[in-house]
């Protein structure tokens, strides 16, 4: 692989040193080709050395395969440490043993539920959408996930991004497949789990991505 990147940085260079002794200009679609990814600066930088928790939350939005709230803020936290933008990540069983220890949580606001964590900052993601299937019956499967992201600081009991009171809309889906099996929803989930973790980490680190992604209307959720 490091070979392979060598060899392709060599290759640029030498076409560009070339076309450039010739008095041409290096067509874009040369560039593209050589460098199919550009790095995407974060849309928020996250205060460091930070303790975070990472908060999914369907009480307006029920998601009917609960395993996608671990995976989501499981990911999410791992890639948020792993790219080294906070200094800890409070654990989500910790998350989920205290709702269930207290009757009054779902009337807690999102900085109280991270203060009696022991966090900084709340990444809060709000489920919006999520779906397997257009038609309950048959075999056609067609995976969305959605949420709005909002982040908290917790000592001043205040959103600190984004400007937006609903906070930014995140998106994941998987085209429609035909399948027969059951089983294959609890796969399809995660899945699109799995995407919309690296779409909101995503928003906290740069990353690079595909010049060639198609770009897609940015989803707009309303609470």
């Amino acid at each position: 692989m490091i070979a392979t990147r060598k060899t392709a940085a060599l290759l640029a260079v030498g076409l560009a040193g070339a076309v450039l002794l010739s008095g041409c200009i290096i067509p874009i679609t040369i560039i593209e080709m050589l460098f199919p990814k550009s790095k995407v600066p974060p849309a928020f930088a996250l205060p460091p050395e930070k303790t975070v928790l990472v908060f999914p939350d369907d009480l307006i939005h029920p998601i009917s395969y609960p395993p996608v709230k671990r995976a989501v803020a499981e990911e999410v936290g791992r890639l948020l440490k792993e790219n080294e933008v906070v200094a800890d990540v409070v654990s989500y069983d910790r998350l989920v043993n205290l709702q269930q220890a207290e009757p009054q949580f779902n009337r807690w606001a999102i900085s109280t539920v991270g203060k009696k964590l022991g966090a900084d900052l709340v990444v809060y993601v709000n489920f919006q959408e999520f779906s397997l299937k257009d038609v309950s019956v048959g075999t056609l499967w067609r995976g969305r996930l959605g949420a709005n992201v909002r982040v908290v600081d917790v000592h001043e009991a205040r959103r600190i991004w984004p400007d937006e009171s609903a906070g930014r809309a995140v998106s994941a889906s998987e085209p429609t497949t035909d399948n027969a099996s059951e089983s294959y929803g609890a796969e399809l989930a995660r899945k699109l789990a799995g995407q919309l973790a690296e779409e909101v980490a995503g928003l906290f680190h740069s990353r690079w991505v595909d010049r060639h992604r198609p770009k897609e209307t940015e989803p707009h959720f309303d609470d």
